[in-house]
């Protein structure tokens, strides 16, 4: 059998209307994962859902800052499609702001989406009557989480808080055989972050920004493809690391 194969596993993957979020729930259909995609966008979420491959999938709209739903979410998907194989916690906000201008409802607003949510999910996950064992959860960083950029306060200090958690949920979990991990991304192309950074950076900042990256900017699917990795067999022995993607930004 193919250890990278996702076939019979159901997988829940938030921000799955763009970027990231999108790739992976196209790319774990592909692999043949039953996925469950969530987000605020209808629109944008059938778009997700008409390029994936195979069938029984399910949309959930959701907006997961409201935590106290998110049981209810898990809850509705599992009544369809039974129970959970893995999680991809992809939903994240960003805002650039100089330190003076960066209140604290702003970094929690952004902790709240990229952190509170994401743990949500998992506490509920962990549950026996929503996942299986042997399930792999994951929780989409960012290199901003080992390496700081002026401006970026919050969204620095919730993507350093996520490769904090895996460490904790990791040891907990294993008595199931759960794996979480986390995922660093470098500079991927074509996302609605990348999008702002090219607004608001000069251009002196973008080219240095792009000749750290050593084999030029990411794609959505070197990330995707990376999730389908540890959500499958092939990563069974793998928990509670960080797998850094990120064409050698960190290595420079």
């Amino acid at each position: 059998m193919n250890p990278f194969s996702l076939e019979n596993k159901h997988i829940l993957i938030t921000g799955a209307s763009s970027g990231i979020g999108r790739q992976c729930a196209i790319t774990c259909s592909y692999f043949g994962a039953k996925v469950t995609i969530t987000g605020r966008n209808k629109h944008e979420l059938e778009q997700t859902l008409s390029d994936m491959s195979g069938g029984n999938h399910q949309i959930i709209i959701a907006d997961i800052s409201k935590i106290d739903n998110i049981e209810d979410i898990v809850n509705e998907s599992v009544s369809v499609n039974g129970k959970f194989d893995g999680f991809i916690h992809s939903a994240g906000i960003e805002v650039t702001l100089p330190l003076k201008m960066h209140k604290n409802k702003i970094i929690d607003d952004q902790m709240r989406v990229n952190v509170y949510a994401g743990i949500e999910f998992i506490r509920n996950l962990s549950l026996k009557k929503y996942s299986n064992d042997y399930s792999s959860f994951i929780l989409i960083s960012s290199i901003r989480g080992m390496v700081g950029a002026p401006g970026q306060l919050g969204y620095c200090t919730s993507k350093g808080a996520l490769l904090a958690a895996v460490k904790s949920l990791a040891t907990e979990l294993a008595k199931r055989n759960i794996r979480v991990n986390a995922i660093s991304p470098g500079q991927v192309e074509n996302t609605a972050m990348t999008e702002h950074m090219l607004n608001e950076f000069s251009d002196i900042s973008l080219q240095k920004n792009k000749e750290s990256h050593l084999l030029g900017w990411l794609t959505a699917d070197d990330v995707a493809n990376g999730a389908v990795y540890l959500l499958s067999n092939a990563a069974k022995k793998i928990t509670g690391t960080n797998l850094i993607i990120d064409s050698g930004f960190t290595a420079v």
